[in-house]
Parts: C-alpha cells; sequence; structure tokens
C-alpha cells in the first residue's frame, strides 16, 4: 500500500505541469480524483495521524481560510447593499469554488507528510519533484513558443507559454522552486557522501554528485530564460535566502558564522545595486519593455486598495474578486479579470483586515517554529530543511506580482515542499498521534467528496461550453444553455447572453430576432440583480435594449 501511495503521488508530480499545470477544470478534476483516490487508501490502511508542532500553524491557517469561507457563503450579499460587521460574500459559487481549493490544498500537505515520514522518503520525494521540473524544462526546450500546447490544443496565442505551462510567469516559479530544492538535496548528498570519499563508492558518489550539479545549474539557467521577471527575482531571493539559513545554522565559531553572513549580505546588495541599475537591460531580456504590463498591475492594484477600503472589515468574500474588480479599474480591459496578479492582496480583499490578521499570525506561528527546528537539526537536514524554507519563501515572494496560488501547477509543488517540512524525520521527538476511527475516516472523506462537486460541475461546464464552440447555432446555444445550468456563473451567463445576442442576427424573420434579443435580456436582468455592477453584462442589456426599443 505504501508504495501504491508512491506511486499515486508521483502521477500526480508528473500530471499537474504536463496538463497545462491543471490550470483547466477537466484537469483539476483528475488531480481531485487521484488525491481523493490515495486518501481512501490511506484511510484503508492508516490507523494514526502523525504531526508536530509545526502542523499546527499550517492547520491554523487553512482552517481559518475554510472557515471564513463557509461563515461568507451562509450570508450572501449584493453590491448594492453596504458591507457589514459579519462575514459575507458577494457570489456565493465562486466562494464554494474556493472552499474547494483550500480543501483540495490542505488534503495536498497533509498527505505528502503521512507518506513521506524518514530522511530517505523525503528525498525521494524531492527527487520525484525535480525530475518532473527537469522534464518540464526539457518539453521548454524541444517545445519553444507554446508547441507543447498548440499541438495539443490547437491555440495558436500561446507565444508566452513555457512547455506545458500556459504562462511564462508560472512556468518559471514552477522551474525556480524545483531549482532551490535541487540544491538542497545536492549539499544533502555532498554532507553525507564525504564520509564515502575514502571507500570504494568514491566514483560513484562524484558522477551522481556531478550530474545533481547540472540539473541544478540546468534548472537554474531555464527559470531565467523562462524570461519572467517575478521568477527571477524569487530565484534571486531564494538564493540568497537559503545561503544565509545554511550558514547561520552551520554548526561553527560565532565570529566566522557572523563573518560569512556579513559577506553574504554585502554580495546581496552589491547585487541588488546592479539589477536596480539594469532594469532597461533586464526589462528588454524579458521581453517587457513598453510598461503595460506593470501598468495595468498597478491599475488593478489600486482598484483593490479602493474596494478594500469599501469593504475594510470582512472583505468582498472568497473568490468574488472578478465581479467586483472591473467597477474599480481606470479603463475597460479587454479580457477577463480572474485574479488580481497578487495573491497576498486579492486574499485581503476577500476575507477582510480582520480575516487577513488571522492568517498573517499563522505565517509568523510557523515562521518562529520552522527557524527553531532548524537551529536544532542535524547539519544534513538543516541543508535539506533550509531547501524547503527557501522554497516556500520563493513562491511567497512570486505572488506578491502573480497569482501563482491559483495555479495548482505551481501551487502542488509549494504544498509537497511544505509537506516535506512537516515530515516526522524533521521532527523526532515531537511527534503526536490522533488515532483514527471509522467517524473520523469518514468525516475526512466526506469532506473530500464536498469539494469536489464545486470543480466537477464546473469541468462540466467548461466541457459544454468548450464543444459547444464549433457548434451551428442551435447546438451552441444548447451547449451554453448546459454549461449555465452545470456552473451559473456571470460569466457563463454573459457567454450565453452573447450567443442569443448573435443569434438575433442571423435570423430573417423578425418574430425569431425579438426572440433571441428578449432571451438575452432576460439572462442579463436576472445575473445583473446578482451582481449590478458587473460591465459585461450592463453592456449586453443596454445593446439589447437598444435592439428592442
Amino acid at each position: 500500500m505504501h508504495l501504491f501511495l508512491k506511486i499515486l503521488v508521483a502521477v500526480l508530480i508528473f500530471f499537474t505541469p504536463f496538463s497545462f499545470a491543471a490550470t483547466e477544470p477537466w484537469a483539476f478534476c483528475i488531480v481531485q480524483g487521484l488525491l481523493l483516490l490515495a486518501w481512501i487508501v490511506l484511510l484503508i490502511w492508516r490507523r494514526e495521524f502523525f504531526y508536530s508542532h509545526l502542523f499546527k500553524p499550517v492547520a491554523y491557517v487553512f482552517l481559518v481560510l475554510i472557515g471564513l469561507g463557509l461563515l461568507q457563503s451562509c450570508f450572501a450579499h449584493t453590491l448594492l447593499q453596504s458591507s457589514v460587521w459579519y462575514p459575507v460574500t458577494l457570489i456565493r459559487l465562486y466562494t464554494f469554488d474556493h472552499l474547494s481549493l483550500f480543501v483540495t490544498y490542505f488534503g495536498v500537505v497533509c498527505l505528502a507528510f503521512q507518506v513521506y515520514a524518514s530522511f530517505d522518503e523525503v528525498k525521494q520525494l524531492l527527487g520525484c519533484l525535480i525530475v518532473c521540473g527537469l522534464a518540464v524544462a526539457l518539453c521548454a526546450l524541444i517545445f519553444p513558443h507554446g508547441t507543447y500546447i498548440i499541438k495539443l490544443t490547437g491555440i495558436r496565442q500561446a507565444a508566452e507559454a513555457v512547455g506545458p505551462f500556459l504562462n511564462r510567469n508560472h512556468g518559471g516559479l514552477f522551474l525556480a522552486m524545483n531549482a532551490l530544492l535541487a540544491l538542497g538535496l545536492f549539499f544533502t548528498y555532498q554532507l553525507q557522501g564525504l564520509k564515502a570519499l575514502g571507500s570504494q563508492a568514491k566514483r560513484t558518489f562524484v558522477v551522481k554528485q556531478c550530474w545533481l550539479g547540472a540539473v541544478v545549474l540546468g534548472l537554474i539557467l531555464a527559470a531565467v530564460f523562462s524570461r519572467s521577471r517575478g521568477a527571477m527575482l524569487s530565484l534571486f531571493i531564494g538564493l540568497f535566502s537559503y545561503a544565509l539559513l545554511c550558514m547561520w545554522c552551520v554548526p561553527q565559531q560565532i565570529r566566522k558564522r557572523l563573518k560569512r553572513i556579513f559577506y553574504t549580505l554585502l554580495l546581496l546588495g552589491a547585487s541588488c545595486a546592479w539589477i536596480y541599475a539594469h532594469i532597461p537591460q533586464i526589462n528588454e531580456f524579458s521581453h517587457r519593455t513598453s510598461g503595460v504590463s506593470a501598468d495595468i498591475r498597478q491599475m488593478m492594484y489600486r482598484g483593490a486598495v479602493d474596494i478594500l477600503k469599501q469593504y475594510p472589515i470582512w472583505g468582498i468574500g472568497e473568490g468574488a474578486l472578478p465581479v467586483v474588480i472591473p467597477s474599480y479599474t481606470e479603463v475597460r480591459l479587454s479580457h477577463y479579470i480572474e485574479h488580481l496578479h497578487n495573491d497576498w492582496l486579492e486574499m485581503t480583499v476577500e476575507i477582510g483586515l480582520i480575516g487577513a490578521g488571522l492568517v498573517l499570525i499563522g505565517f509568523i506561528w510557523f515562521a518562529v517554529l520552522a527557524l527553531k527546528k532548524l537551529k536544532r537539526l542535524p547539519p544534513h537536514k538543516q541543508f535539506l530543511f533550509a531547501a524547503l524554507l527557501s522554497a516556500l519563501l520563493a513562491m511567497s515572494i512570486g505572488c506578491l506580482v502573480d497569482f501563482h496560488f491559483f495555479i495548482p501547477g505551481c501551487s502542488l509543488v509549494f504544498l509537497w515542499a511544505l509537506g516535506g517540512c512537516l515530515s516526522p524525520t524533521f521532527h523526532k521527538g515531537h511527534v503526536h498521534a490522533i488515532h483514527m476511527g471509522w467517524v473520523i475516516k469518514i468525516i475526512i472523506l466526506a469532506c473530500f467528496f464536498a469539494a469536489c462537486v464545486i470543480p466537477f460541475q464546473k469541468a462540466r461546464a467548461w466541457r459544454a461550453v468548450w464543444f459547444g464552440k464549433g457548434l451551428k447555432t442551435e447546438g451552441k446555444l444548447k451547449a451554453y444553455q448546459q454549461g449555465l445550468a452545470y456552473y451559473p456563473s456571470p460569466r457563463n451567463a454573459v457567454r450565453l447572453g452573447n450567443a442569443y445576442y448573435n443569434a438575433s442576427k442571423y435570423e430573417d424573420e423578425w418574430i425569431m430576432q425579438v426572440y433571441y434579443l428578449e432571451l438575452a435580456q432576460q439572462i442579463a436582468q436576472e445575473y445583473l440583480e446578482k451582481y449590478p455592477k458587473d460591465k459585461e453584462l450592463s453592456q449586453l442589456y443596454l445593446r439589447t435594449q437598444r435592439q428592442l426599443d
């Protein structure tokens, strides 16, 4: 059973990035299905749940996010109602979608340290992640400019893709985190292999280290040549944080330690100065010379701050940003805004200052416990634990300029690394066990099944819409109606309303034209009552009204 679980995890690790980072609803449903299967096997095989003190802040953060989402979903409001003192959401459907995401992610973390308990098993987990990262880098090298995606989907607008990733920012961060994990594994093997240098295993050890060193260098170069500024920034900070953590913990004289830390900080300052002096060259290397990307982000950030001023206490509800932010942007964007390109600001807007404060307490709690634990570990474990922490920091930095937490290809690497930090091998003497009776097991599985419902409906809606695009008018309308019935989101409502509006243009009979226009107006009016400031619904309503008049 243990081997079967490891095979399932390996399948998850490779499937997630190569299914377009599991951003498509069907791919995320498969990820959830594999996780559910893994948990069923684990609960049948395991009678006890092991955890350490470091698990407590992680569980606290996830439970705060899940608990707030449940509270908000109980009190659905509209944008026309003023902010209240208790948690509310402006779109219950999207809040349920976020809840399923948080439950799934929490399950990934728990699965990681239940399956990979020993130090050798943690190295196996990281080895699997690193091989997957190398495969993604090779895929990006063999299929540049989105060729991988074009071949599988026929989508031609994939110039910014990195291998199987639709966007270079997400692909670059994925490679950066894997590079940091590979670096930690390299130094761990280096420390463990020093004792074997005088034996017959010397040649094998040198070959392995050369291979692993080449992998580290290759992943670093792959992250840089993704041409993502966010990925380069995350990698840069991750490398220096890894160096500082290792130097602080290596058992040497305090003077030597402080001296090396001083020189490292001096190098960090010089590197920052060099980067600041060569920003135009870095932008040119990244193919970002126009500044449009940064301007759009800043405009959305200003809009998010305005939303937070209006809903400061409990926010607008988890997942509600897409229906709110268009009303607060200074110019109308041609594309649909699904995320803010800053996960931490987006989370603050959605759960409010009180919720963000509760989550921040969990982050600080985790950081304090992790640094204390790092200091007490044996040297070879310190280097690996520091690499795990540096990968987590790299993701956290990347989330300041993009929406990586909602991209399973990136977030699952983050979660596997987080689960590695919680592995019992790093917490010997401080591991607790909870006996899991059948009642607890049934509750866990029920939570997972509930978390799969909304993504499954979303995948059914995606399938109906995707295959309905190429059909004729009647078939397309029927497919869009099914999509809206499965997943009644404002976006699907706009899609169906526009299909009705366009169908009226191709009708010769006046009665049928009016019929389709009235259906489009009815859809727009119905969803405007729920989301009264949605620009696309408002425009659809005004267009149909002008035609009917």
